[in-house]
């Protein structure tokens, strides 16, 4: 019922659009055309229509218009793309592009789609969720992109652009002030300093009180507070020799995300709820604790701090030389994040855990490409290597400690080590080295008919050290000497080598028409557990040991056109995935604590298909709609004796759609206009987990947003006001399973917002 009520507000709001449009049309100038964008999804600059590749690509205003304000905020305009929040806002995503994903919540394995910020990998799992400010365009890649971008690509990329350094002055501002006293902040100034440099310098910062209420302090929490600070400085030596020179930073301080407690165990008895009990919210944890009945409140005692410290470095040289151009990228990046989190999103002292972690990885690509009668080509070779150090610890069952204490023990002493008090922390130090050989070249066959050969060498090398103890540790009463009692200790290394290719062919039909095909392959290395191992040496073993590599063969067919002398653009695509010995991540219950696996599946086969429409009806209409159909099935995998196959892979919903309507309305005698906009997303069913277990899942559900704009003719000046989720909808963004410890952990979606944006330019 609610999603008919929100689909039928949905078309009422873009038939409101119509009409207006209709009204207006017969005052209006011949009708214009939509906007091309020009992309670098193929590293040269391209019309997103020339490019053989599944791309959708959005101008940083758009983005802006659309409150999109982080990196995981993309995947709500772009069909076919999820990610999800295990860790809540701030920490590292689950990017999932047509299935293509990896579960693992550890902060040493990136998953396989690439993140890259100015063609600039982000190899740290922990720094791929950021502000997004000051951008020219977002392009979000999909398919295995293993010839060109190669590291952990096998599901696609999402390349954020920043906007570069002019030769005139530019300045801007924004601010915007919404629901929850939330107040975000963006500005940006640059130009010339002489005829051969010009720079520019952004910032942006945002804080708010949070949208749960906490009912243990009648405080707020999941607020935002971050800042972020970025410099370019281009730089043309010569005629011939140009350089981008980047320096950026930014810290997030603000109180851990929380999380919403789904009790599964009656806290009478504690025996199981049945599954309608535990959707009503009337079953608790092993402590016997309830969540509020509101959806947006908890009872939370640790209220610790989320810390995040980002900062690097990285220089592009294009030196031309002839007909050929040589491209050099190095880059340094760092990052330092420790969240505390209050795992057990309870009053109680049941489960916490601190999630520590630092990076420094050090990139460097250099690449040659040409242009000749008949042919675009480029070739290259990239090294990485990354240094990323984990302090973990887990504090189970503090409730508890009365029971363990020992006789002359002191009671406000931090003992702990007696089941079931455990205190224990795992400390993980990973070295990755990678490099990679890497060529492609597009032939002209005839006029209109074009070819597309790629090749990629890639060698990688894991070396992972860990080691497990409790401290702190008292046993039967006795205080084991140092505090700490060791649980287990190993060092190992990898090596994982793999050849990707891709082979395509692309046919102009009629002028502004091609289609286009092709197979490609995809390849990510293998690695190691970076999660808290089991107090069973047994078990430990077990999950230190290297899971493989995963591949995936794709099959892609796509159309790409622009119809109407211009007003309408509608791009499709239909694929189809042999994914093979991809990479899943288990949580599994026994019964005493959880186990974390992270294993290679048998197989796995995806298909489905996109349409993208944009159009420009009319004068002043800009319309926009994305449609994303997707099935997803493992093939044949059994883990910790249970079967996993024929599900569904997790965060990939059947169906995603998005829509954006914009009329603009010039006034009368006036140099201004308003513009109002309405935007819908909707999601189908989806799964958290490959045990598609219903309660680590979430229905189907839609999103509805509307802004309302008076700017002027010449963009100096803008005020609007915007509202998101206007329907209220309640939807879980992610869920883990903690049913040992009597609970599902989940992350929850932001409720309605309102709020009033400025801005002004020069």
């Amino acid at each position: 019922m609610r999603g008919m009520q929100t689909g039928l507000l949905a078309g009422v709001s873009a038939a409101a659009l119509f009409c207006a449009a209709g009204a207006h049309a017969q005052a209006a100038d011949e009708p214009t055309t939509v906007e091309d964008i020009v992309v670098t999804a193929q590293k040269r600059e391209q019309s997103l229509q020339s490019v053989p590749v599944a791309v959708t690509a959005y101008t940083g205003e758009t983005m802006r218009e659309l409150g999109v304000q982080s990196s995981a905020d993309v995947a709500r305009v772009v069909p076919n793309v999820e990610i999800g929040l295990p860790g809540g806002e701030g920490n590292q995503p689950l990017i999932y592009i047509r299935g293509v994903g990896l579960s693992d919540t550890s902060s040493n394995n990136a998953g396989p789609n690439g993140v890259y910020v100015d063609e600039v990998y982000v190899s740290s799992p922990g720094a791929q969720t950021f502000q997004i400010f000051d951008l020219e365009r977002v392009e979000v890649l999909k398919g295995p992109q293993g010839t060109l971008y190669g590291r952990n690509a096998t599901g696609g990329a999402i390349n954020f652009i920043s906007a570069k350094p002019r030769d005139e002055f530019t300045a801007q501002a924004m601010a915007s002030y919404g629901s929850f006293n939330t107040l975000t902040g963006e500005a940006a100034v640059g130009g010339a300093i002489n005829d051969a440099v010009r720079v520019r310098l952004a910032a942006a910062g945002a804080r708010s009180d949070g949208y749960i209420r906490n009912e243990l302090t009648g405080g707020r929490e999941n607020g935002k507070g971050y800042f972020a600070v970025r410099g370019l400085m281009a730089v043309d030596f010569s005629d011939d020799l140009d350089a981008l020179f980047s320096l950026h930073g930014g810290r997030v301080d603000v109180r851990a995300p929380q999380y919403r407690s789904l009790g599964v165990l009656d806290p009478a008895t504690g025996a199981p709820c049945d599954a309608a009990a535990i959707r009503a919210g009337v079953c608790g944890n092993i402590l016997g604790y309830v969540n509020p009945t509101s959806f947006y409140a908890g009872s939370y005692d640790r209220r610790e701090r989320l810390e995040v410290e980002n900062w690097g470095a990285s220089a592009r040289f294009n030196w031309t030389l002839g007909e050929i151009t040589l491209t050099s990228i190095t880059a340094y990046d760092y990052n330092d994040k420790i969240h505390r989190e209050d795992t057990d999103a309870s009053p109680l002292a049941l489960m916490a855990i601190d999630y520590g972690v630092r990076s420094e990885t050090f990139t460097q690509e250099v690449r040659l490409s040409g242009k000749g009668e008949r042919t675009d080509w480029v070739a290259g070779a990239y090294y990485l290597h990354e240094d990323l150090k984990q302090n973990q610890t887990v504090d189970l069952f503090r409730e508890l400690r009365f029971l363990t204490l020992g006789e002359g023990a002191d009671p406000a002493g931090d003992f702990t080590g007696g089941a079931p008090v455990l205190f224990s922390r795992a400390l993980n130090d990973q070295k990755t080295e990678a490099a990679a050989l890497f060529g492609q070249i597009e032939y002209a066959i005839l006029p209109e008919l074009r070819a597309t050969v790629g090749a990629r060498y890639n060698y990688e090398k894991k070396q992972f050290s860990a080691v497990g103890q409790f401290e702190d540790a008292v046993i039967g009463g006795v205080a084991i000497p140092g505090g700490v009692l060791p649980l287990y200790a190993f060092d190992q290394s990898a090596r994982f080598e793999n050849a990707s290719f891709k082979l395509g062919l692309d046919y102009d039909l009629a002028e502004r028409v091609m289609v286009y095909g092709s197979v490609s392959t995809g390849f990510k290395s293998g690695g190691f557990n970076g999660g808290f191992l089991s107090f069973d040496p047994v078990e430990a073993a077990r999950q230190a040991q290297p899971f493989d590599e995963e591949t995936l063969i794709a099959y892609e067919a796509g159309l790409k056109s622009t119809l109407l002398e211009g007003r309408v653009r509608l791009n499709a695509a239909a694929f189809y995935y042999d994914y093979k010995d991809l990479q899943l991540y288990t949580l599994v219950n026994t019964g005493a604590l959880p186990l974390q696996l992270l294993d290679n599946a048998a197989n796995a086969t995806i298909y489905g298909a996109e349409v993208e429409l944009v159009a420009k009806p009319v004068q002043h209409l800009d319309v926009t709609m994305n449609l994303g159909l997707l099935d997803t099935k493992i093939e044949d995998f059994v883990s910790a004796g249970a079967n996993f196959s024929g599900n569904r892979l997790a965060l990939s919903p059947k169906v995603t759609f998005s829509g954006v309507a914009s009329y603009e309305i010039p006034l009368r005698n006036t140099s201004a206009a308003v513009v109002l906009q309405s935007s819908v997303s909707y999601r189908s069913s989806q799964f958290f987990s490959a045990d598609n277990d219903p309660l680590l899942s979430q229905d189907g559900y839609w999103l509805v947003g509307g802004r309302i704009a008076l700017r002027s003719d010449d963009g100096r000046w803008e005020a609007a006001v915007f509202g998101r989720n206007l329907t209220a909808e309640r939807y879980v963004n992610y869920a883990v399973d903690l049913s040992d410890f009597g609970f599902i952990e989940q992350n929850i979606g932001e409720p309605r917002m309102f709020g009033l944006e400025f801005k002004v330019a020069y």
